[in-house]
């Protein structure tokens, strides 16, 4: 039935193959928290929300590229995460440029948040969970 179905695309758990999807997890969260971070040192302040910041997509993509070019896929990952939003489905470079990604939450609590994100995974990867 249905309950098979749910975990047909999921690794068998204990396999090698969950363990590197979760090392992987933990590589993204990474990713994720950098990317906030060169929203937070590079954005301007959101009006009424001094901890908050913003930048275009274009200025992004531009400072980004350099150190990642997986940036779009990264800024679709973080909004489902809700660490930071935009409008329309997805970023084009030149097309959406103009676009504005603000961060929902300062940078500090973004970090602390992945990162323990990142530590959940590591407890379960480990022989001895605590």
């Amino acid at each position: 039935g249905f309950l098979q179905f749910e975990n047909y695309f999921r690794p068998k758990p204990g396999s090698l193959t969950e363990y590197r999807g979760m090392k992987a997890n933990i590589q993204v969260y990474q990713e994720m928290i950098e990317l906030c971070q060169v929203i937070s040192d590079s954005g301007r302040p959101v009006d009424g929300e001094p901890e908050l910041r913003e930048i275009s997509f274009g200025e992004l993509f531009q400072i980004y590229v350099h150190i990642n070019d997986k940036v779009v896929g990264l800024l679709l990952r973080a909004r489902k995460h809700e660490l930071l939003t935009f409008e329309g489905e997805c970023l084009f470079q030149k097309f959406h440029d103009h676009v504005p990604i603000y961060l929902l939450r300062p940078c500090k609590k973004i970090r602390e948040i992945m990162t323990e994100k990142q530590n959940e995974i590591r407890r379960s990867l480990s022989p001895n969970p605590r």
